[in-house]
C-alpha cells in the first residue's frame, strides 16, 4: 500500500519530468511551424507582388498600343466629297484651311484630304457656312451742306435748288443732329441710291445717283445676330471717291462700321473742292435686310 501510495505521488514528478523533456522538441516544432508559415506569406506575397508587376507591364503595354492605335486613326487622312449649295468651293477652302489638307473640285461639288478626327468640325463648318446668303440693302443719301448764310456770286443760283424740306422724318431727324454740330445753313439732298449687296460678300463697288461723279466701295459685309428688328450690319470698310477729270480723290474712307436694322447712320462728313468756302459733303446709309 505504501509503495502504490508512493507511486501515485511521484506520478506529476514524472510527468513534468517528461513535458520538460519534450518541451524543446514542441517549441522547435511550434517555431518552425512558424517560420514555414512566414515563408510561404513571403512566397505568396513575392509571387502576388510579380503577378501584379506582369499585370501592370501588360496593361502598360495594351494601352500604349491602344494609343498607337488611336493616334493613327485620329490622323489618318480621308477623302471626303461634299456638294455645295451656296458657298463656293474657294469661300469654303479659304474657311476651312486648319482642317484640309488638300482640295479640288468645282463650284458645286469639293474633294478634300482631311484627318479623321477632323471631319466633325469640317462638316459643322460646312454646315453653318453653306447657307443661303441673304440680301442686304444699303440706301445711300449724299448730301451737300453750307455753312454760310448766302453763296457768294456764282453759285447764289445754287440757294433756288436746295432741298426746302426732307419728308423721310428719320433721315430728318439725322441731319438735324448734324446740323445742331456743324450749324449748316444749306441743304441739297442728291437722289438716294440703292445698293443690293449679299451677306457675307467681301467687295461691292457702284457708282451713285448723284450730281457729282461718285463711287462707292462697300467690303466684308456681315448680318450678326438672328433675330429680326435686332440684328445688326457689319460693315469692314466704306469709302466714297470722286472722279475730277482725271483725277480721282477720296472723299471718305471709315473701317468697322455697325448698322442697327433699318437704322440710318451717319458714315462720314467731308470737305471737298467746290470754289465755295464752307462746304460739305455728308453721307448717310440705311441699312436693312431682305
Amino acid at each position: 500500500m505504501k509503495k502504490a501510495r508512493r507511486f501515485f505521488a511521484l506520478m506529476p514528478c514524472i510527468f513534468l519530468m517528461a513535458l520538460l523533456v519534450r518541451l524543446p522538441t514542441l517549441l522547435y516544432s511550434q517555431t518552425a511551424n512558424t517560420e514555414q508559415a512566414k515563408e510561404e506569406a513571403l512566397r505568396a506575397s513575392e509571387q502576388a507582388k510579380t503577378e501584379g508587376q506582369a499585370r501592370a507591364e501588360q496593361q502598360k503595354t495594351e494601352a500604349a498600343k491602344a494609343r498607337e492605335v488611336d493616334y493613327s486613326t485620329k490622323y489618318e487622312p480621308v477623302l471626303k466629297t461634299y456638294s455645295l449649295k451656296y458657298i463656293s468651293a474657294d469661300e469654303f477652302v479659304r474657311a476651312a484651311k486648319l482642317y484640309i489638307m488638300d482640295s479640288s473640285g468645282s463650284e458645286a461639288a469639293l474633294t478634300v484630304r482631311v484627318a479623321r478626327m477632323n471631319i466633325p468640325a469640317l462638316e459643322d463648318l460646312l454646315k453653318k457656312l453653306d447657307v443661303e446668303k441673304r440680301n442686304i440693302q444699303f440706301q445711300v443719301y449724299t448730301i451737300i451742306a453750307s455753312k454760310d448764310e448766302e453763296p457768294p456770286g456764282p453759285y447764289k443760283d445754287a440757294i433756288k435748288n436746295e432741298t426746302k424740306e426732307i419728308t423721310n422724318k428719320d433721315l430728318k431727324r439725322v441731319l438735324d443732329e448734324i446740323k445742331g454740330l456743324w450749324n449748316f445753313k444749306h441743304y441739297w439732298l442728291d437722289s438716294p441710291s440703292f445698293l443690293m449687296v449679299k451677306d457675307g460678300s467681301t467687295s461691292n463697288s457702284f457708282r451713285l445717283v448723284s450730281s457729282r461723279h461718285l463711287n462707292m466701295f462697300i467690303r466684308r459685309v456681315q448680318v450678326r445676330g438672328d433675330e429680326p428688328g435686332k440684328r445688326t450690319i457689319a460693315v469692314g470698310q466704306i469709302t466714297l471717291t470722286e472722279e475730277l477729270n482725271t483725277a480721282v480723290s477720296t472723299l471718305i474712307d471709315t473701317s468697322d462700321i455697325n448698322f442697327k436694322e433699318k437704322g440710318y447712320l451717319v458714315v462720314g462728313v467731308s470737305g471737298f473742292t467746290s470754289g465755295w468756302a464752307g462746304m460739305a459733303l455728308i453721307l448717310v446709309i440705311n441699312a436693312e435686310i431682305k
